[in-house]
Order: C-alpha cells, then sequence, then structure tokens
C-alpha cells in the first residue's frame, strides 16, 4: 500500500505547491480540456455499449441450450488475457477496410465488445441467480425475453456498476490504441496528451496528472461497494 501510494502523493502534493498551474490548465492551456474532451468522447460510448451489450452475450453463455458454448466462452475469456498488442493488429486491418482508421470509432467499436463486461456479468448470473428460479419462470409459460426483463436485469446492478467501473478505468488510460489509431494531434486523448506536456511544460505535468486523476477517483469513490460487491459475486465457481 505504501509503495502505490507514495507516487500520488507525491504527483499530489507537488501540484499544490504553485496553485496557479490549475488556472493555467484551466484558461490559458484550452488544448488539455479539448484533449480531456477527447477522453470522454472515447470513453461515454464504450460504457453505454457495454451497459447495452454485455448483459446480453452474458446471459445467452449463461442459459443459451448449444453444446459448444462452454467452449466458445473460453475461447472468449482467452481473447480477453491475450497482449493487447496482439489484438490491435486484427482491430488495425479491420478499421482499415471499413474506413474509420483515423476516427475515435476504430477505438470505440472494437472496446464496445471487449470480454470484460461479458465475462463479470456472466460469472455474476451462475453465482447469484438460482438456475431454478429460470427454470420455473419457463414452466410458468414466460419467454426469454420476459426472463430477462424481469426477473435478471432487476438483479444486475451490482455486476453492471463493477463492469463499468474497471471498463472506465481501462478506457481512460488508453494509450497504444490512440497512437496506432489516431494520426492527428487534436484527436489524441489526455493519456496521451500528458507525455506531452511533461516534455514541453514540466512546470505544469503536477497539476495536469492530478486533473486527469480525479474522474477516475469520482467514480470509483462513488461505486466502490458497487466494485466489492460484484467482484466478489462474480468468481468462477470450481
Amino acid at each position: 500500500v505504501i509503495l502505490a501510494v507514495i507516487p500520488l502523493l507525491f504527483v499530489a502534493g507537488k501540484s499544490v505547491q504553485v496553485p496557479e498551474e490549475y488556472l493555467i490548465l484551466l484558461f490559458k492551456r484550452p488544448l488539455y480540456l479539448r484533449m480531456m474532451w477527447n477522453s470522454l468522447i472515447i470513453t461515454i460510448p464504450v460504457l453505454i455499449g457495454q451497459l447495452l451489450l454485455a448483459p446480453l452475450a452474458a446471459y445467452g453463455f449463461w442459459q443459451c441450450r448449444w453444446k459448444y458454448k462452454e467452449i466458445l466462452f473460453y475461447l472468449y475469456m482467452i481473447v480477453m488475457l491475450m497482449p493487447l498488442q496482439l489484438t490491435l493488429v486484427p482491430n488495425y486491418l479491420v478499421a482499415n477496410w471499413l474506413g474509420i482508421q483515423n476516427s475515435s470509432l476504430a477505438i470505440i467499436l472494437p472496446e464496445m465488445f471487449q470480454p470484460l463486461g461479458v465475462i463479470l456479468v456472466r460469472n455474476y448470473f451462475t453465482n447469484s441467480i438460482p438456475a431454478s428460479l429460470i427454470e420455473a419462470a419457463r414452466l410458468d409459460g414466460a419467454s426469454e425475453y420476459r426472463i430477462y426483463r424481469s426477473i435478471v436485469k432487476p438483479n444486475l446492478s451490482s455486476a453492471i456498476a463493477a463492469a463499468l467501473i474497471l471498463i472506465f478505468i481501462d478506457n481512460w488510460n488508453i494509450v497504444d490504441q490512440a497512437v496506432i489509431f489516431l494520426r492527428e494531434p487534436y484527436q489524441q486523448p489526455l493519456s496521451v496528451y500528458l507525455c506531452q506536456i511533461l516534455e514541453e511544460q514540466p512546470d505544469i505535468f503536477y497539476a495536469a496528472s492530478v486533473f486527469y486523476a480525479v474522474p477516475v477517483l469520482l467514480i470509483f469513490l462513488m461505486g466502490q461497494d458497487y466494485l466489492i460487491q460484484g467482484i466478489s459475486m462474480s468468481g468462477v465457481k470450481a
């Protein structure tokens, strides 16, 4: 804990030694706010896509009566465990084929379908919702959509919140994808722009880093209970 906290305290301490740094960032460095907006443009659509798609895909992996679904699920899990640099190559080829290579969509679309949210929610289903409850609903004549809407979806708040927090942090901190897919400097997210600030104006780097960390800290503080509960209930059963 000490080793993890010391760098944060060092950056925060250096940033308050010269309070004028914050005024410079907010009023004399409009490019900084533009880059923060770029980060939001990338992150928010990814969260919306995951919110809509991950629960449906997870429900399919959980309840679909297909004999190869477990094989497909573990292949999907392997994709999550692969180094990011390996998946960038096919993503780059697909983005080039679609003609979106130099736009935020080249980052957003693959991230909307990343496995993390699906795996967390699927394991949450397995560990927290009794299969007998689903079977009883089917015996009563409920359709799959009715089961998902009335039984499954109302119990998803913790798992969805945990997945969205982790996905937000992951996409807020992207670097490799932005460097590969976004050629224009004004399109870059704040995570990439911080390195440029360190090279050009190191005197305001610490204040910029604090501003950069604020959204992540706020998201974590507001959703820490959901994060703990969602991850604990998403553990894989033996």
